[in-house]
């Protein structure tokens, strides 16, 4: 090979480079508008700030009428829920319950 002439790897390596760099200043919507070109119905880049719900307005009811007042569904019953309902009901109680546990655990060891 002459010392001035590129192997075809080098210059397939150079030539996307040059695309690279030609495609770094457009934005997201011209490079997914290259990306689908030729098309009937070109792409528009959209967000929407409105979350999707229950699409069954009784299901929607039913869900938001079992939350709790913060908002919490329950997804379970049984033991943990006795818990937390013993919890809500005497939190005072609940807070020195659990200081003497960390007590007796903290002076045992």
């Amino acid at each position: 090979m002459a010392e001035g002439s590129k192997s075809p790897a080098v210059q397939a390596l150079e030539i996307e480079q040059a695309k690279q760099r030609e495609q770094e200043g457009k934005g997201d919507l011209d490079k997914a508008l290259e990306d689908t070109f030729p098309a009937s119905d070109p792409v528009s880049q959209t967000f929407t700030a409105i979350p999707s719900g229950r699409t069954d307005p009784a299901e929607a009811h039913r869900v938001r009428n079992s939350a709790d007042d913060n908002g919490v569904v329950p997804t379970s019953s049984g033991y943990p829920d006795t818990i937390r309902s013993w919890i809500r009901e005497r939190p005072l109680t609940a807070v020195a319950l659990t200081a003497a546990v960390a007590w007796i655990l903290g002076a045992s060891r």
